[in-house]
C-alpha cells in the first residue's frame, strides 16, 4: 500500500488497457480467515479515490461491496462523491457478504443478509434520486433527509450484481448493468455461501436463467452484461502462465456471452504485482476486449 507503488499499479493497468481497477470489501475479516490465506483488503472507496487521482480513463470498481455491512446513506454518499470526483468512472459491484464473523462485527445478521442487501439498495436508490427520504432500518431512522451531492452517472453508477445463486441473478435482472458469476469448487462455494459453478457448462445454464429473468423483468437481455471471475488462477509473474491456454479459455467464455473477465493480481510483493500487471497486459489483455483487474 505504498503510495508510489499503488500509483504505478493503477497507471500500468490504465496503460495496458485493463477495463477497470477493483478493490474488495473486507473491513473486519476474522483472524482465522486471514491466517488460512483469505484475502485482506484496503477500504474500497478510499483506494479507488486514490486511483482516480492518479489516472484519467480507467474505470473504478468495487468487487464487491457487501451491502449488509453499510449504512445506506453513508454508502450512497460515498459512491456519489467518488463518481463525481472521478468524472463518472465508478462501477458498483455488489454482494451480500458471506463471512459470519465479519458480518457480526459490522452489525449485520448473517441469516438476514439477503433481506438487508435489498433494504440497503432500496434506500440508496432513493438517496440518489429523491429530494427527500423518510425511512427506517436496522439501527437507523431517517426523517426528512436527502443526499448531496448526487452522482454524475444518472440515475446512479452502474451496478454489477455478484452471485452464483438465483438470488444474485434475480437482482441483476432487475437492477444490474452487469452480473458477476464466479467459477467455484463445491468447497469454495461452501466457504462463500453461494452455489457452485464448477465449469463453463454450468455458467451457460446460469446465463440462460439470467436472460429469462431479465426478460420477465421487462428489460432487454443486452441491458445486463455478463462477467466471470475464477476463469484463471491468481496472477503472479514469478509463477508464470500459459498465454495460449488463457486465450483459449477466454474464447470459450466469450462463446456463451461472457464479456468481462475478472482477474486477481498477487499482492504480497509490490514489484511482483506491478510486473505482473505489465506482463499480463502485454501478453493477454491487449488481445482481449475487456479484462478487469
Amino acid at each position: 500500500m505504498r503510495p508510489a507503488e499503488v500509483t504505478r499499479f493503477a497507471q500500468l493497468a490504465e496503460q495496458y488497457g485493463y477495463a477497470a481497477l477493483a478493490f474488495t470489501d473486507h473491513p473486519a475479516p476474522t483472524v482465522r480467515w486471514t491466517q488460512a490465506g483469505g484475502e485482506g483488503s484496503s477500504d474500497p472507496f478510499t483506494s479507488l479515490a486514490f486511483c482516480a487521482g492518479v489516472t484519467s480513463t480507467i474505470r473504478l470498481m468495487t468487487f464487491v461491496l457487501a451491502l449488509p455491512y453499510h449504512n445506506p446513506f453513508r454508502l450512497a454518499h460515498q459512491a456519489a462523491t467518488l463518481d463525481l470526483l472521478s468524472a463518472g468512472r465508478l462501477d458498483l459491484g455488489l454482494g451480500t457478504g458471506y463471512m459470519k464473523g465479519e458480518l457480526y462485527a459490522l452489525g449485520a445478521d448473517p441469516e438476514q443478509r439477503r433481506a438487508q442487501f435489498d433494504d440497503v439498495l432500496d434506500v440508496a436508490f432513493r438517496v440518489w434520486n429523491d429530494p427527500e427520504v423518510n425511512a427506517e432500518g436496522r439501527g437507523w431512522s431517517a426523517r426528512g433527509v436527502h443526499g448531496q451531492p448526487g452522482p454524475l452517472q444518472l440515475p446512479h453508477p452502474p451496478l454489477w450484481i455478484h452471485g452464483n445463486s438465483p438470488f444474485g441473478r434475480e437482482r441483476a435482472a432487475r437492477h444490474g448493468a452487469g452480473w458477476i458469476g464466479v467459477l467455484t469448487t463445491d468447497e469454495l462455494a461452501g466457504t462463500m455461501r453461494t452455489r457452485p459453478l464448477p465449469d463453463l457448462a454450468a455458467v451457460e445454464v446460469a446465463v440462460a436463467d439470467l436472460r429469462a429473468r431479465t426478460a420477465r423483468a421487462g428489460r432487454a437481455e443486452t441491458e445486463v452484461r455478463l462477467g466471470l471471475g475464477g476463469l484463471w488462477p491468481i496472477l503472479d509473474i514469478r509463477r508464470g502462465w500459459d498465454v495460449e491456454q488463457m486465450l483459449q479459455r477466454a474464447e470459450q467464455a466469450a462463446r456463451i456471452g461472457i464479456e468481462t473477465l475478472f482477474v486477481t493480481v498477487i499482492g504480497d510483493d509490490t514489484h511482483a504485482a506491478n510486473d505482473t500487471v505489465e506482463a499480463f497486459g502485454e501478453q493477454v489483455v491487449g488481445k482481449l476486449d475487456h479484462v478487469i483487474c
